[in-house]
């Protein structure tokens, strides 16, 4: 004989239409307090039930293929029972029921049939980079305003990561798993390593740079290109091609705090802090070609301003979050 529970869903419609005994209401009323998760689940039945009620609701239902449903939906969950129908003569709980059975039902087959997904998570930055670890053990450390997307295809039994911006992967690397990071419709697969991918939907280009390891790198239409330790690739979004370059010395800067900078530029040594930094550096036109040979490790803007300005002989001026660097400039170059 059955447990008088294990009908539960058939005693929550009557309960909500008000057809159970004293003693079929002192069952549901303890099992709705039994747990949070009970609760939960009788607010959903009492919100469609009571959506069933209203006068303007209508439609007609199968309620016979809906108990063979519900049949299968309780047989598979615990042990099967006979369900009987003693009150499904009622016009209107037989359209609350069909809802109700539905619902149940629906539920039940997406999460058990449907592929889909599980350990789906977000993780994000805004002003300042951050690092976080994903649910496979993964590692990652996100530069600012980035955002990731992961999820597990259990039926394809791959880990991805979609990723907004700019971040570097430190992946738990097992050869059973499948680990692809997604952006802008390129696709980067892991083959056991460490790897940053910069993907900002403003730029013109997707640039990946293998620090150990392997990965493939490569779109839907076209193979790609292999990348080993130390090597860059990028895709050029408008021409749709795959390229291979040699990485610059401070790609994982904002990671490592530590940027080296040789006969740079004072403009591309500005551009590459300020993609790091949430306080911004303005130099004046004059000071585009100055150039600067200086490497900081792990200092804060407000000193490395201080060190670019006693090295090339400029001043300082701060306001709010943008520092100001003047001077007459420096000769170029020749």
């Amino acid at each position: 004989m059955g447990h008088p529970t294990d009908h539960i869903d058939e005693l929550l419609a009557m309960y909500l239409a008000g057809e159970t005994s004293a003693q079929q209401s002192v069952i549901v009323d303890e099992w709705i307090n039994k747990s949070d998760d009970n609760r939960k689940y009788f607010e959903q039945m009492k919100t469609i039930f009571n959506k069933a009620s209203m006068p303007e609701t209508g439609g007609s239902f199968n309620t016979d293929l809906a108990w063979e449903a519900l049949k299968k939906k309780i047989a598979s969950r615990r042990k099967p029972i006979p369900l009987q129908r003693k009150w499904s003569d009622n016009p209107f709980l037989r359209i609350a029921a069909g809802l109700l059975i539905f619902s149940a039902v629906g539920l039940f087959a997406y999460n058990i049939f449907d592929p889909g997904v599980d350990n789906a998570v977000e993780v994000m930055s805004d002003l300042t980079s951050e690092a976080d670890t994903l649910p496979d053990g993964s590692g990652v450390f996100l530069n600012r305003r980035t955002r990731i997307e992961y999820k597990f295809q259990k039926d394809k039994e791959t880990h991805t990561a979609k990723l907004v911006g700019e971040a570097y992967f430190n992946i738990n690397h097992d050869p059973a798993k499948t680990f692809i990071v997604e952006a802008e419709g390129t696709f980067i697969k892991d083959i056991g390593t460490s790897f940053n991918v910069k993907a900002y939907p403003g730029s013109p280009t997707i640039e990946v740079v293998v620090e150990e390891g392997e990965v493939m790198f490569y779109t839907e239409g076209d193979p790609g290109i292999y990348l080993k330790a130390n090597g860059k690739g990028i895709y050029n979004k408008e021409t749709r091609k795959f390229t291979v370059s040699e990485p610059e010395p401070n790609v994982t800067a904002y990671k490592t705090k530590f940027f080296s900078f040789s006969n740079s530029s004072l403009a591309d040594v500005v551009q590459t802090l300020n993609a790091v930094y949430p306080t911004r550096l303005v130099i004046d036109d004059a000071l585009t070609r100055c150039m600067l040979t200086v490497s900081f490790n792990d200092e804060n803007i407000d000193e490395i301003a201080n060190v670019i300005a006693e090295t090339l002989g400029l001043s300082v001026v701060r306001s709010g979050n943008v520092i100001n660097l003047k001077g007459d400039g420096c000769q170029e170059r020749k």
